[in-house]
């Protein structure tokens, strides 16, 4: 087959076409691929500040409270056999109750503090980088398999850090 003089420019044209067509699909391909992060939720909870602030103020609270029930053990042990001791007893049911309610309370509260304010900082560190989705895992199967550079756990964490603390502008800190 001999092609003609006419037919080469549109022979070289569509060979240039294909490959344009070709690249930009690579490439958006690619770039599709690099918006699709994730973080670890367990090392991120654990690792961000104001968990570990909240925690601290909470577990004083309840160190008090454990206190005065520890107490109250001591003081039913003490008791004399023989003497109605019913109010003590009564007395630390409530307080080993309201112990109880103090840790649920805590956990919840703690928990739900830090995933509002660590959602907010999520979707202003998304944007700034163009993430398309920031995946969460928890080790328990909800992402079976992520190369290990698709893990931003340690960024994220130092940026939640920075903003939390009040740095001017945590994005840029990450560089320095």
């Amino acid at each position: 087959m001999k092609l003609s003089k006419k037919s080469i420019p549109t022979l070289v044209n569509s060979i240039l076409l294909l490959g344009i067509i070709c690249f930009i699909s690579i490439y958006l391909l690619e770039d599709k691929r690099e918006q699709i992060v994730y973080v670890d939720n367990v090392e991120l909870f654990s690792n961000f500040n104001m968990a570990k602030d909240l925690n601290q103020q909470h577990q004083n609270q309840l160190q008090l409270q454990k206190n005065r029930v520890d107490s109250l053990v001591t003081l039913l042990q003490n008791v004399e056999q023989g003497t109605d001791y019913s109010a003590d007893q009564q007395r630390f049911v409530a307080e080993n109750n309201k112990l109880r309610e103090m840790g649920e309370y805590f956990a919840g509260e703690v928990s739900q503090q830090v995933w509002t304010r660590l959602n907010s900082y999520m979707e202003e560190y998304g944007k700034h980088h163009d993430y398309q989705i920031i995946l969460g895992t928890q080790g328990n199967g909800n992402l079976m398999f992520a190369e290990d550079a698709r893990n931003i756990t340690q960024e994220f964490i130092q940026f939640a850090n920075n903003k939390y603390e009040g740095k001017d502008n945590p994005i840029a800190a990450l560089s320095e």
